[in-house]
């Protein structure tokens, strides 16, 4: 949380220009935090893991408050691109297309741009998304805990609107 692991990055700062900073796993410029956490190759499996937990996490709870609920829906858009949204809920006329990043937070912004990047990444497949799901509502969301341990506000929103109480939101948090 504190970004004080020892990389070579830290390791490196106020050394001379010649000190390796280099990522001793996949030599990747800079062997930093946000490196690890979100793109070393060396920890690929690890990040996955992550991931498929946090869908478990999210899909369980949804499961309670009675959302039918498709994990990684396939749809492919007029391109014939692949796109597989991590959990779509659907109850009562409406679908939530939910896709779960983990981000690590590098700026105040970093959570609300993930957010906006997954929003914009399948928006455009409102329309195929409504002729699978047969619902006339739909909204495409981000669930983004922060790698370092910062809780985006907006998720709650996704779990109120889920039906989860504000004690359970809170321990899901």
């Amino acid at each position: 949380r504190a970004n004080v692991y020892p990389t070579r990055e830290l390791l490196a700062r106020g050394r001379q220009e010649n000190q390796i900073k280099s990522c001793q796993h996949c030599q990747a410029e800079n062997d930093s935090c946000a490196h690890i956490i979100g793109y070393c190759s060396a920890e690929q499996d690890a990040r996955i893991k992550r991931h498929n937990h946090l869908c478990e996490l999210l899909a369980e709870e949804v499961k309670k408050k009675d959302w039918v609920l498709f994990q990684e829906l396939m749809v492919r858009d007029e391109q014939n691109e692949l796109y597989k949204p991590d959990l779509v809920f659907i109850k009562e006329g409406q679908a939530l297309v939910v896709d779960i990043t983990v981000r690590y937070e590098s700026k105040l912004t970093s959570l609300v741009d993930a957010a906006a990047e997954k929003i914009k990444k399948y928006q455009h497949l409102k329309d195929l998304v409504q002729e699978l799901t047969n619902v006339n509502t739909i909204r495409f969301m981000g669930f983004l805990p922060g790698a370092c341990g910062k809780w985006y506000q907006v998720n709650c929103k996704l779990l109120k609107e889920c039906g989860l109480s504000s004690s359970r939101q809170e321990k899901l948090a």
